[in-house]
């Protein structure tokens, strides 16, 4: 991977900072989705990771502009850091959603999508460091971007598990809409994972 070479420190630095707010973050929704409760507490942490996320992706594409020949495509740097601070923003979504929504009883599986967004964070963190360590496309790589693509299969199960509960148990239309809208959210955040996972599997592979 060319443009992490030293002579290029700065953005090998600034997406593993963005991979380690996607983690904390991921980590902040798993902790609530246990139990819904504290949803102040846990809506301004999550606030404060998406203002952070959202500041080293801006100093990515300063850094992307003040150089004048990148070793690596300005296109592929610039679609995952803006994939990655995405990633981040839908997990913050989530939480917001819930609180708006006021929903306060654990149902429909909104613990088991954390534990699967958390587990997907941690390999996606570990992934970057790989990338950075090799700097080329590696089996171990390899082995997580299938671990991260086994993760988004599992959510899809229970994205389709929990909407069919949802309709077969809801009685109230505006609790169904509800929901059904945090679900969705949540499917989507497994897939932005799978998004920048193969994003990042095509930079080391042309970087290989």
């Amino acid at each position: 991977m060319k443009f992490f070479l030293p002579k290029q420190p700065a953005f090998g630095k600034y997406f593993k900072q963005l991979s380690q707010h996607a983690k904390d973050i991921a980590e902040l929704f798993a902790e609530f989705s246990k139990t819904l409760n504290n949803f102040e507490h846990y809506s301004k942490k999550a606030k404060e990771i998406e203002e952070q996320a959202d500041k080293i992706t801006h100093e990515i594409i300063i850094e992307l502009n003040k150089t004048f020949i990148t070793p690596f495509d300005r296109e592929d740097i610039y679609a995952l850091a803006h994939e990655m601070d995405d990633l981040v923003d839908l997990i913050d979504n989530a939480i917001h959603h819930i609180g708006i929504y006021e929903l306060s009883e654990k149902k429909y599986s909104i613990d088991e999508f954390g534990k699967f967004i958390n587990l997907a964070a941690h390999n996606l963190d570990m992934l970057i460091e790989e990338c950075f360590l090799k700097q080329k496309y590696t089996e171990k790589a390899n082995t997580i971007i299938i671990e991260i693509h086994k993760i988004e299969d599992e959510v899809d199960k229970i994205y389709h598990h929990s909407l069919k509960q949802l309709f077969r148990e809801e009685k109230d239309p505006i609790s169904v809409i509800k929901w059904k809208d945090v679900i969705e959210n949540l499917e989507e955040v497994a897939d932005k994972f799978q998004e920048v996972s193969i994003t990042l599997e095509g930079i080391i592979v042309k970087s290989s």
